[in-house]
């Protein structure tokens, strides 16, 4: 397979993998997000070398560059924009989580208030009644 057919394919395996990335944000299914985000990082690699062998490629073949190039934007802007889509979804399950832990610390600390003065309560009823 040709340099230039690895990154077209690489760039749709992105594609696939920040599709099904978005999904688990949406299903809450961490441990899928954190697989597409290491499988993502992994084909950046690879990404980055097919580019390099596909720009070798091209020259050899007497190829227009900048046609080729626009052609890699015209796969990589959909891709930029699923991508903040995504890091949208993040930062809304985020802001989510942490109001939720707010809540839940302000209801830890009236549970605890509570329970103090409960256990303060019978002690003093006592010294009333001695």
């Amino acid at each position: 397979m040709s340099a230039d057919h690895e990154l077209n394919f690489a760039y749709r395996e992105w594609r696939r993998l920040a599709e099904a990335e978005g999904e688990a944000i949406r299903a809450g299914d961490w441990i899928l997000v954190s697989d597409c985000q290491n499988a993502m990082r992994r084909l950046q690699q690879q990404i980055i070398q097919c580019s390099e062998q596909a720009r070798q490629e091209w020259a050899s073949q007497h190829l227009d560059r900048t046609e080729k190039e626009n052609s890699l934007r015209a796969l990589i802007k959909p891709l930029i924009e699923l991508e903040w889509r995504n890091h949208t979804l993040l930062d809304i399950r985020r802001c989510s989580v942490q109001s939720q832990l707010g809540q839940l610390n302000e209801a830890r600390q009236t549970l605890r208030r509570l329970r103090q003065s409960c256990v303060r309560t019978p002690a003093a009823t006592l010294s009333l009644v001695s």
